[in-house]
């Protein structure tokens, strides 16, 4: 079944609705597990990340995160490989550049990366939008929130956790600001698990499922995008990105271009805080 928008809609969609897993519904079912739906159990995920940003009494842990990324350097598509190492934290503290391809980096390195970070910030996660919001898992789940709807399709296990297994169907007749990023997600196939017991994102897969067209073709396209997130538990409470994989291929004119980037996280501790001196 192909989805297509209503009158008015941005963009017709070419994603397909998943089968659902008809058995492990009813396995679920039996198993007195209270019956939520699909909108019902995206909610308590995103409650959990908002309430995880907004808490100031959980711990902290503090990890390293490791971002390779491979993007084409020149007309014969040779490959440019840079490797950065972070000092990441869990309450979504800045996260510290310590290495540039294993080796320290420069003060003009660092701040390059500084004002890169915070570009990517405010473009895609409005983390400094008019309302001020600083929240980025919850700000970044609202601004698609209602792109998506919901659809529960089974479940699965996830490092022996059982998960619910979702499926975000792209709302046509929903536009966001920006039109590409729109159109993207209009060709969006997203399967999202969420763990039974503590409603927290386990995994989340998305890739575009037809390419997407610049000025109808003429500047070029987006053939694909291909992004997988695996996350790690620490505590009931405390969720983080685990592995983080997302593959692009782009034409522009003529000429093909591919995008690899790649997150590791390693090395997670209890971090110490500093509490301020009361006056």
């Amino acid at each position: 079944m192909t989805l297509v928008g209503g009158a008015g809609c941005s963009a017709p969609s070419a994603v397909e609705l998943i089968e659902k897993d008809n058995p492990a519904l009813e396995k679920l079912a039996t198993l007195g597990t209270p019956t939520l739906s699909a909108v019902q159990i995206v909610n308590r995920a995103q409650a959990n990340g908002q309430l995880r940003e907004a808490s100031d009494n959980l711990p902290v842990f503090s990890f390293i995160r490791k971002v390779a990324t491979t993007k084409p350097s020149d007309k014969n598509a040779t490959t440019n490989q840079k490797t950065k190492t972070y000092r990441a934290y869990t309450n979504n503290r800045d996260q510290t550049l310590i290495k540039v391809n294993g080796v320290k980096p420069t003060a003009k390195e660092i701040e390059e990366d500084r004002k890169e970070s915070l570009k990517r910030q405010r473009r895609f996660l409005e983390r400094n939008d008019k309302k001020g919001s600083d929240k980025v898992i919850s700000n970044n789940m609202d601004m698609y929130r209602e792109k998506f709807i919901p659809r529960l399709i089974g479940t699965e296990l996830v490092g022996n956790r059982p998960a619910y297994l979702i499926q975000l169907v792209p709302d046509t007749n929903h536009r966001l600001k920006n039109t590409t990023a729109d159109r993207i997600m209009n060709q969006m196939l997203v399967k999202l698990w969420v763990d039974q017991a503590e409603f927290q994102v386990s995994r989340m897969e998305a890739k575009t499922v037809e390419p997407i067209k610049l000025a109808a073709g003429v500047i070029g396209s987006i053939n694909s995008i291909h992004v997988r997130l695996k996350q790690k538990r620490l505590t009931p409470e405390i969720w983080t990105d685990l592995k983080v994989e997302a593959d692009f291929d782009v034409r522009i004119i003529i000429a093909n271009f591919t995008f690899k980037m790649t997150s590791q996280s390693s090395g997670f501790e209890l971090a110490t805080v500093k509490k301020e001196k009361k006056p």
